[in-house]
């Protein structure tokens, strides 16, 4: 086990994201979810169908992108790391008609974009929260706001603060695709932390630490607030029942 078993580089996520570990480790995240997901918001008219300008914001290896568009919606999905982008673009081939993949930092949206470019905004399966500050989230939702068109929608998905402290496992080991994983887990300092440490191919031992902020629905609640939105309906897991502290996720949608 690492002597610094909790130390972390601010910007953690763009070297972590970019290792082929990462990818064996969450291989297991399926398109099968990711439509089935995306199907429940078009059928509950959270998400419309056909036509619209959606961004997909850290959208990794783009299911849940890919599955806006099959329903004949106009996606662009960004991620910052260029290795799920390349995934991304090769596994989704097929939608390029309806779908495109950049590679681009969250925190400078409207760098990327012109005001009002879309009818839709997406940061799903816990992509925001990884900021050093709370500067970097206020203005990455601020820019939300800014790229999105009048009575745009926005869908923001993130943990529920009180499911992940009753259900925290402080460590197991898990063995994924030929590789095995050290992982430990603890909430400190306004983190929720997972440190993991694995082999490559070539025995040399690493160590990452993943950090999201500790961000209750309240304090998501109040950021989008801030940053221009009105709260239309928070759900707690992905059949979109109502949130409550025992659910598993905190969706909230915002226009």
């Amino acid at each position: 086990m690492s002597k610094n078993l909790w130390k972390s580089d601010p910007d953690w996520f763009e070297p972590w994201f970019n290792r082929p570990e990462y990818h064996v480790l969450y291989g297991d995240r399926s398109q099968t979810e990711a439509n089935d997901f995306i199907k429940t918001l078009v059928n509950q008219t959270v998400l419309g169908d056909n036509g619209q300008r959606i961004l997909d914001l850290g959208c990794g290896a783009g299911r849940h992108a890919a599955a806006m568009a099959s329903h004949g919606n106009r996606v662009i999905g960004m991620d910052l790391s260029n290795n799920s982008i390349a995934s991304a673009r090769s596994m989704h081939a097929d939608l390029r008609d309806w779908l495109d993949f950049r590679e681009g930092d969250m925190r400078n949206i409207d760098s990327y974009f012109d005001s009002n470019s879309f009818e839709v905004v997406t940061m799903l399966f816990t992509s925001f929260g990884y900021f050093e500050s709370d500067e970097e989230h206020s203005k990455t939702l601020q820019s939300v706001r800014r790229v999105l068109s009048a009575n745009g929608t926005f869908i923001l998905d993130f943990l529920n603060l009180d499911h992940v402290k009753q259900n925290l496992i402080p460590s197991e080991r898990i063995e994924k695709g030929g590789v095995l994983f050290d992982i430990n887990r603890r909430i400190a300092g306004g983190w929720i932390q997972k440190s993991i440490e694995f082999k490559d191919a070539n025995g040399v031992r690493h160590h990452h630490v993943e950090r999201v902020k500790a961000f209750s629905p309240e304090d998501l609640t109040e950021m989008l607030t801030l940053a221009g939105f009105d709260l239309i309906e928070k759900f707690g897991n992905y059949q979109l029942l109502p949130l409550a502290k025992s659910s598993p996720r905190c969706i909230i949608v915002a226009h």
